[in-house]
């Protein structure tokens, strides 16, 4: 008769209550970055600089061409020193060095 009702014992070899699986996802601290914060923080770094030297290069009188190109040049130093930018502020990890 005791195979007839249900026990209350774990299905576990162990004794243990089974346990979700652990979250893939990255838990982030308490008042961390998220992606909002990542995407805010490029338009500053990013795409401000460069709008920002288009308009005082053709407010200096320079033509509409050259003042774009020097924009658009400021806006790719700015993403080259973007991802130093995320390190220093501790929102990416920095990479681990490789022993030789």
């Amino acid at each position: 008769m005791d195979g007839d009702r249900l026990d209350d014992r774990p299905d576990s070899r162990d004794g243990q209550v089974p346990r979700p699986a652990p979250s893939a996802r990255r838990v982030l601290p308490e008042g961390s970055a998220g992606i909002g914060s990542i995407f805010t923080l490029a338009f500053l770094a990013i795409l401000l600089p460069g709008v920002a030297a288009y308009a005082l290069l053709r407010f200096a009188g320079l033509a509409i061409g050259p003042a774009g190109l020097l924009g658009l040049l400021v806006m790719f130093v700015c993403l080259g020193l973007y991802p130093s930018l995320l390190q220093r502020l501790g929102w990416v990890p920095r990479r681990a060095r490789r022993s030789r």
